[in-house]
């Protein structure tokens, strides 16, 4: 008689974690996971209350890898670094891409949340702490939309497997005329303020 399989939480996680990457989250049941596993789906439903329960923890750990993407240092400017993430987790990531941000039945909330991490590590830039409110929501809702655009056209493989150096001279040339823009319309109304006061 064969031993019985023994699965740990990490042990399935790490299993549907495997399964998004590959073929994305609507692969992911516990029919399929169990297959995977080469086992029933009770040791599955022995440590998770349900599939969504499963699946909103595959989505934090993505969120995780996501973050690493977008916080790596390739540059000394830190909106450019972001883009930069948010491409090359595209190009290297691209079932997690699409389970996060392409999926039909994305729930709004979720890419909310994915932008407000990113928006967080925008508005933590010293340079952006004098700016209006009003400008800070518009930089960033600018910056978010090029560089969710540029990955979407990544991952779709309108561009093909860019190089980091493409990535990095199609942000500079077009995300950061959006950053001066926008800077320089902050400073011109600081300006025609101070000379009306």
């Amino acid at each position: 008689m064969p031993k019985k399989a023994i699965f740990t939480r990490d042990h399935i996680l790490n299993k549907a974690f495997e399964m998004l990457e590959k073929k994305g989250l609507e692969e992911i049941t516990a029919r399929n996971l169990a297959k995977a596993l080469k086992s029933s789906p009770a040791p599955i439903y022995g440590f998770f209350k349900s599939m969504d329960d499963l699946k909103k923890e595959l989505i934090e750990r993505s969120k995780g890898v996501f973050m690493e993407y977008v916080k790596n240092q390739k540059t000394e400017l830190p909106f450019l670094n972001i883009g930069m993430g948010i491409v090359t987790f595209a190009r290297e990531e691209k079932q997690l891409f699409r389970s996060i941000f392409l999926r039909e039945k994305t729930h709004q909330g979720l890419i909310q949340e994915f932008k407000e991490l990113i928006e967080k590590e925008i508005l933590a830039d010293d340079r952006f702490m004098g700016l209006p409110e009003d400008v800070k929501e518009t930089l960033v809702l600018d910056c978010w939309t090029y560089a969710h655009g540029m990955a979407t056209l990544t991952c779709t493989g309108y561009f093909e497997n860019p190089s980091d150096e493409f990535i990095k001279k199609r942000l500079m040339e077009s995300a950061a005329s959006m950053i001066y823009k926008r800077l320089e319309e902050s400073s011109e109304a600081n300006n025609l303020f101070k000379d009306q006061g």
